[in-house]
């Protein structure tokens, strides 16, 4: 019945957009042209654009509808497949359609090459009846893409004529692998050096962020466009080089969009957003890019009201400015404005769920996560690492290896991200073996990888084996980075390793010139409390060149209670309460303290404070996850649904742990 609705109403709105083909804008190119042929034409556009917004099933109806087809109706279903990274039923198309020309052969060829099929792609480019040097060129870039640099330069070398995209798509392939003297070499010979050519090796100069041999090819190039100008501005702004960039964005004899962007976007990421917004004003015309760079640049440097007035000022918005804005509320914290936001979408991608998924670290991702894919959406890598991430968190192995299996499914197996969130996740489930099997497996072990391992090893308490991890990631050329050291310096925390802890801390700053962050001054606090050093813990913390975070002293106060240290805890306490005065928290701990040292007057005394100011504490709870519904419970909890049968088990196990006792 669904499917009927369906196709009637393509049907109808097939009839409308032929009809407004015919009596508007294409109605003075097709004068010549017969009613059936502006159908078919109609009928192309249509596929066309259900194919740009992702709407494959309504592609695939119009076409399977249309009494008429030409050569154009079937290459635009392969086309339409390949784009929705469909290559199987674009091979089909081709192997039922009438007739084929070289664009069908591209097309599918283009396919199988950017996919990494590249055995199919070399089957198909032998068969093809007639080869044009795009066809060439797909083959080349498809060889250069997935590390297969000797084929692409055999396939280059046979070329019977090559463009400045050729040549272009070689400079380019060898740069991104860094072969930069390969590069070189390539670019000195080619004959006709265009400004094409110029522009690919200057942009491949600035993605490998080598500014000072991109400034040298750039004062080489005889014709410059503003392509050559952007990519420069471009380069400058991301390695935080403003001053140069906006030297050059003062020289460029005309400032185009694209330049202007890409300016307004290095100062937005170095939190100059003053100058940012100097240049938005006085641009002549701003198209939907700039206005969402600059709008992203104020959710990016916590400006959100700034962010939103901006939203509410756009004269057109996309999909990406709903994005922000949707971005903007959940980093507020503010998940309610947020999720209503998200209703009032006009339309959803991939970005929106893999966005307001994010925002939430419970169950309610997980429950997003099922209504995305009943609406049609295929998770990407990004959606995996952020649901995985979510099962980490809540420990829920059920979910976890669910999500683990449609990986697979959806092509994302051997993601490094991914793998590297389902390593994490493992291990927090307590499934080591599978963390550590996930990793050994890995044909590519990149920072992220290693570091989930070392995290993982940490987690489940063998810092020896994480901390051996680290020669063997150097021996590969990886450097390490903050996560890695944050990974060991947990290991050695909860392991009591207070001399390797500290000389980890200090080896990550003189060897690999590595800066501690929060995190790192908070496990040193902990490394040392546990330890019950609380002396040098707070002389420690009095030497923190940053603002100490609130979860620092919160740190410090546990350990205090740990080795019953009242006359600190009395202090920390203070400045936890100075930071957050409603902190119900701090104040049982420190009452708790006193109850211990038998002070019930100071215990009495500090638990009225919290009456007296309003104070809450946070509820400690529980989960447990029974056939992939987790069940989650605090003190005292009267709202389950089973909770007379779970009371009375309680009961039960008291009499029994009362019985154990006595007879002990």
């Amino acid at each position: 019945m669904l499917r009927r609705a369906q196709k009637l109403k393509i049907r109808v709105t097939w009839l409308l957009y032929a009809k407004r083909c015919l009596s508007h804008e294409f109605a003075n190119s097709q004068l010549n042209v017969t009613k059936s042929s502006k159908r078919v034409f109609s009928g192309n556009v249509m596929i066309t654009d259900c194919f740009r917004r992702g709407d494959v099933e309504a592609a695939r109806l119009i076409f399977d509808e249309m009494p008429k087809r030409n050569l154009v109706t079937w290459n635009c279903m392969i086309s339409g497949y390949i784009r929705s990274s469909n290559l199987s039923e674009a091979q089909k198309i081709f192997n039922i359609m009438p007739k084929r020309n070289v664009v069908s052969w591209s097309a599918l060829l283009n396919g199988y090459a950017k996919c990494g099929l590249l055995w199919e792609a070399q089957q198909l480019f032998e068969k093809m009846p007639e080869k044009n040097i795009v066809c060439w060129n797909s083959m080349i870039s498809g060889y250069l893409n997935h590390g297969e640099f000797g084929k692409a330069r055999e396939f280059f070398n046979k070329m019977p004529i090559r463009n400045s995209i050729s040549w272009a798509i070689m400079v380019a392939g060898y740069l991104h692998q860094g072969l930069l003297t390969e590069a070189q070499e390539l670019f000195d010979q080619a004959p006709n050096k265009s400004t094409y050519l110029y522009n690919s090796l200057l942009s491949a100069y600035v993605e490998q962020g080598c500014m000072e041999d991109a400034c040298n090819l750039f004062s080489e190039v005889p014709q410059k466009d503003e392509a050559t100008w952007t990519t420069m501005i471009t380069g400058y702004s991301r390695v935080g080089e403003m001053e140069h960039a906006r030297r050059l964005f003062e020289q460029m004899p005309g400032k185009c969009i694209e330049a202007c962007t890409a300016i307004i976007w290095g100062y937005m990421q170095s939190g100059d957003v003053k100058s940012a917004q100097i240049i938005f004003d006085n641009m002549a015309s701003k198209d939907v890019v700039v206005w969402n760079t600059i709008m992203g640049g104020y959710v990016q440097n916590k400006m959100f009201g700034d962010a939103l007035k901006l939203f509410i000022e756009m004269p057109i918005s996309d999909i990406w400015s709903w994005n922000l804005i949707l971005l903007g509320h959940i980093q507020e914290g503010n998940m309610i404005k947020a999720f209503n936001f998200f209703l009032k979408m006009p339309e959803h991608d991939q970005t929106s769920w893999n966005t307001i998924i994010s925002g939430y670290q419970s169950e309610e991702a997980l429950v997003l996560f099922s209504q995305m894919i009943n609406d049609g959406f295929r998770p990407n890598q990004g959606t995996f690492t952020i649901v995985v991430s979510v099962c980490a968190s809540l420990a829920s192995i059920g979910w976890g290896t669910a999500l683990h299996i449609c990986a697979i499914k959806s092509g994302y197996e051997y993601d490094t991200k991914v793998r590297s969130s389902l390593i994490t996740m493992y291990a927090k489930c307590g499934s080591l073996a599978e963390a550590s099997d996930l990793f050994q497996s890995m044909s590519k072990q990149d920072t992220i990888a290693w570091n989930a391992m070392i995290v993982a090893l940490a987690y489940n308490g063998c810092p020896e084996e994480a901390l051996k991890l680290l020669p063997s990631m150097i021996r590969l050329g990886l450097n390490p980075d903050h996560v890695t050291f944050l990974g060991f310096l947990s290991a050695c925390s909860h392991k009591g390793l207070v001399n390797k802890g500290l000389e980890i801390f200090n080896y990550m700053q003189s060897h690999w010139k590595l800066i501690p962050k929060f995190e790192h001054y908070n496990c040193v606090v902990d490394l040392l409390g546990r330890s019950g050093q609380l002396s040098e813990v707070f002389e420690f913390i009095s030497k923190m060149p940053v603002d100490i975070p609130i979860y620092t002293w919160e740190t410090l106060l546990g350990a205090c209670k740990v080795h019953g240290n009242l006359e600190l805890a009395e202090i920390v306490a203070q400045e936890i309460l100075n930071f957050k005065p409603s902190d119900g928290g701090a104040y049982v701990v420190l009452s708790n303290i006193y109850a211990s040292k038998g002070i019930w007057v100071d215990a009495s005394r500090t638990r009225s404070l919290i009456k007296e100011h309003g104070a809450k504490k946070e509820q400690a709870c529980s989960w447990i996850e029974i056939k992939g519904k987790t069940d989650t419970f605090v003190s005292s909890d009267t709202s389950h649904p089973k909770r007379n049968d779970i009371y009375k088990v309680l009961g039960t196990l008291s009499l029994i742990m009362e019985e154990v006792v006595i007879h002990s």
